[in-house]
């Protein structure tokens, strides 16, 4: 009996491998990866069990115990891992979970390894031969019911899943999970009848469950394609979005988040499905606030979209990438202040920086002498050179001013909380060295400088201008300067 028996598990086993690698080949499906190792893991339980059965000595049927749990130990974890990405449940079967769950079963397989030692797991072993060949007998130990216990927790969490995929879908989707749920459920209870004692004498039932098992994963594949666990309009459009979408709950736990907002937060660090979001402050600031914004990370921007998931049920957070709108406005904010040839403020940007001044100051007007000269000597690309010229000069003597072509060939500089005296100083340096400058095209300038009134920019400027025209009266190549207005 017992050849017929171990026939049965082995080939339950090569199933157990062929579907294992069927699923692999679809290991990019959520779920799928967590079970088709569970497969696998299956697949040694039920080959190592068989050798185990046709053993007739108690040393070699040690060796194969201890082989059976490479894959029995391990059952827990990867239980609970499917069933929490099958169901993208995150907030119960979080990372911290799932790492107890993991240092469960990784001491499971080293006690087992090392039960001679210790008797933790199996606290005596013998050999039982009152069903006509012999069969491991054993008194469980300490761990072999944390072991227990651990599986059973995965179990009934994986079910109660299943039970909700079942309750809440229609259709095909339906039928895959009521297809895994069958095939969760009958190792579970084979299992509950091993340990309560209802087998055939120490017979292990839960390696046999698992051919009921094989039988439908593999009518699942051929007629539902049960390989395909995630929703077509959830999973697989979910990660093709473009945009950055994480999930949190009410208590502010990731709950789900999609490629791209992996993708986006690569350069602040991983974040992690079960986690606070508070370990993330770019994403703690977002949802302290409740409306839309725009908020720049590294060189680039997103709109931040906040959608409430009911009325206490969480937020989904959504990311658009607005760069190239972003700086596409920027742009065209500059072009509204800047001009085009110059690259200096224009006139209308002036007006409104004058109107921002609070300290006094001083404003200086100038023009070019004999520009039209220039033009029509050397031709307007040479004109539109000199202007450039003029830009520069002034850019680098007046840095700390607002520097804007005026019209034509007229320039203005504000230059707020400096005295009259230094800008006196710096307006005939500056003048001075446009004069000298190396270039093809040689010309002057004329400056009139003043104190600015900032409450009237009409007056203002009316009397820079007056201070202008003296010093082109006076011959050019000059700054005339007057402290008569009033701050």
């Amino acid at each position: 009996m017992n050849i017929i028996l171990s026939t049965i598990l082995v080939v339950s086993s090569m199933v157990l491998i062929v579907l294992g690698i069927v699923g692999f080949r679809h290991r990019g499906i959520s779920g799928v990866k967590a079970i088709t190792l569970l497969m696998f893991a299956m697949a040694i339980h039920s080959f190592a069990y068989g050798m185990e059965l046709m053993s007739s000595d108690w040393e070699t049927m040690y060796q194969w115990i201890r082989v059976e749990y490479l894959g029995v130990s391990f059952y827990p974890i990867l239980i609970l891992w499917f069933a929490r990405e099958y169901a993208g449940e995150r907030r119960f079967a979080n990372n911290y979970v799932m790492g107890i769950v993991l240092a469960i079963c990784t001491a499971t397989l080293f006690l087992v390894e090392t039960n001679a030692m210790h008797g933790l797991y199996y606290a005596q072993m013998g050999v039982d031969r009152s069903i006509g060949f012999p069969i491991v007998m054993t008194q469980k130990g300490q761990w072999y019911m944390v072991q227990v216990g651990a599986l059973y927790f995965a179990m009934i969490y994986a079910l109660v899943v299943l039970i909700g995929q079942i309750l809440n879908t229609r259709g095909v989707t339906r039928r895959r999970a009521f297809l895994v749920f069958t095939g969760m459920l009958v190792p579970m209870i084979a299992s509950t009848c091993y340990l309560l004692g209802w087998g055939i004498g120490e017979i292990d039932l839960i390696p046999f469950s698992f051919i009921f098992l094989s039988v439908l994963v593999a009518s699942g594949i051929y007629r539902y394609d049960i390989l395909f666990l995630s929703e077509v309009t959830h999973e697989m459009i979910f990660n093709t979005i473009g945009e950055g979408v994480i999930v949190v709950d009410s208590e502010g736990y990731i709950l789900k988040m999609n490629r791209a907002m992996q993708s986006l937060f690569g350069i602040l660090g991983q974040l992690k499905i079960g986690e606070p979001i508070n370990r993330y402050m770019v994403l703690a600031h977002i949802l302290e606030s409740s409306d839309s914004q725009t908020i720049a990370m590294g060189d680039k921007h997103y709109q931040i979209r906040l959608n409430a998931i009911g009325k206490h049920h969480g937020t989904i957070v959504v990311f658009t990438d607005v760069t190239e709108i972003t700086e596409a406005k920027k742009q065209v904010e500059i072009l509204a202040i800047t001009d085009h040839l110059t690259q200096l403020y224009n006139r209308h940007h002036f007006v409104q920086r004058f109107n921002q001044l609070e300290k006094a100051g001083v404003v200086m007007l100038l023009d070019i002498d004999h520009f039209k000269l220039v033009n029509d000597q050397y031709g307007h690309q040479a004109g539109d050179t000199v202007l450039c010229e003029l830009a520069d000069c002034l850019s680098e003597h007046f840095y700390d001013g607002v520097i804007c072509r005026y019209g034509g060939e007229e320039f203005a500089v504000l230059i707020e909380g400096e005295s009259l005296e230094n800008a006196r100083n710096r307006g005939e340096a500056f003048r001075a060295a446009f004069q000298s400058r190396q270039t093809d095209f040689p010309c002057t300038v004329s400056i009139g400088l003043c104190w600015y009134n900032k409450a009237d920019y009409s007056k203002t400027m009316n009397q820079v201008d007056k201070l202008l025209y003296q010093a082109k009266n006076a011959g050019r190549n000059a700054v005339v300067w007057e402290d008569a207005l009033e701050t």
